[in-house]
């Protein structure tokens, strides 16, 4: 593959008309690559390496002293993405579901930033969104946000306007509390995102290339982690797990990290 997409940038390189890397359009894509690449590793990576070792600490923390690891939440949220394991280790590949949520967070983010849809295509092999708008956000909006983690998540927000996700729910003579197929679901899709996230990008994306690898690959990582800390915070029994306490263990990662810098 890698091979393959190797001789077609060189053909490309070798094809494309003199002079075109002075055009003002040309130049300005270029330099706007340039930035990135500067955000990426000025900005970008030092967060998302702050932001992922404060996760460690925290989870750890609520793992070792609180028992979190107890807690329902915990437990369900665990079993979905074991389930979700175990049907990848039996040769599932609903590769066309993907495609599905990967368009569709194009889509759905084209048009929250007004662009209008022209076309789109899913099929087990590929997909594609005409719009006329086109930004970072945009493009990477696949592998920022978990599509159908939100869609369960927005399925039972509005299930929780009508009923008690806490009150057992008699299903087939089982007492079932439906605030734990919420979990179960959001493990289970969560880490169907991560793992086709994480193969999608192996693979060389257009979508990755066209905001620089670096700088996508780093705002991907962030963004997910960030996403991490949100459902933890989400799931914690312990009021003692809050905001104010992931900031102040940040906070701590971030000088700390800044400690080691003159003997790095």
């Amino acid at each position: 593959m890698r091979e393959q997409n190797s001789r077609r940038h060189k053909l490309e390189a070798n094809t494309r008309p003199a002079g075109i890397n002075r055009r003002q359009d040309v130049q300005e894509e270029h330099s706007l690559l340039y930035w990135k690449r500067v955000i990426g590793i000025v900005f970008l990576a030092p967060l998302a390496l702050v932001t992922a070792v404060a996760l460690w600490i925290m989870l750890w923390r609520a793992l070792r002293y609180m028992d979190f690891w107890k807690s329902g939440e915990f437990i369900w949220f665990t079993i979905g993405g074991l389930s979700w394991a175990a049907a990848w280790l039996c040769g599932a590949r609903p590769i066309k579901t993907y495609v599905l949520g990967h368009e569709m967070s194009h889509l759905v983010t084209a048009r929250l930033f007004g662009g209008k849809i022209f076309d789109w295509k899913v099929t087990a092999h590929g997909g594609y969104v005409e719009t006329d708008k086109s930004n970072t956000w945009i493009t990477l909006a696949p592998y920022l946000v978990p599509f159908y983690t939100v869609i369960v998540m927005g399925v039972f927000g509005i299930a929780s306007m009508f009923i008690d996700l806490h009150a057992p729910v008699a299903v087939w003579r089982l007492d079932l509390v439906p605030v734990n197929a919420l979990y179960y679901l959001i493990g289970f899709t969560w880490w169907f995102h991560a793992t086709y996230t994480a193969k999608t990008v192996h693979i060389e994306q257009g979508d990755l290339k066209r905001n620089g690898e670096f700088f996508s690959m780093m705002l991907i990582f962030l963004i997910n982690v960030m996403l991490l800390i949100l459902m933890f915070l989400a799931s914690s029994p312990s009021p003692g797990l809050g905001f104010g306490e992931v900031m102040r263990c940040w906070w701590g990662v971030a000088r700390d990290l800044i400690g080691w810098l003159p003997f790095l």
